[in-house]
């Protein structure tokens, strides 16, 4: 469920970075995750891309992909939201 949670946080930064800089769809975003520490479990790369993938249809980052890095401490970040104007 936390990964849900974060995903979500995630595609709205990602949606309101997109509105900001006129990006009509979203075709890549770069994310940092460390080691994240929600309910007694890590984040894992694997379920966060899951539930990002969950999270993202039905906007304009539907067709999205994502880049999961490897972040630094407890770190979750997004680097980067590309896409076209």
């Amino acid at each position: 469920m936390h990964d849900l949670v974060a995903a979500q946080d995630i595609i709205k930064t990602a949606l309101a970075v997109a509105k900001r800089n006129k990006i009509k769809v979203i075709d890549k975003i770069e994310i940092n995750l460390g080691k994240v520490i929600e309910h007694n479990q890590v984040i894992t790369p694997a379920n966060l891309k899951f539930n990002l993938n969950l999270v993202k249809k039905n906007t304009i980052a539907g067709k999205a992909e994502f880049i999961i890095n490897e972040g630094i401490g407890r770190e979750l970040s997004i680097v980067a939201v590309k896409g076209k104007k």
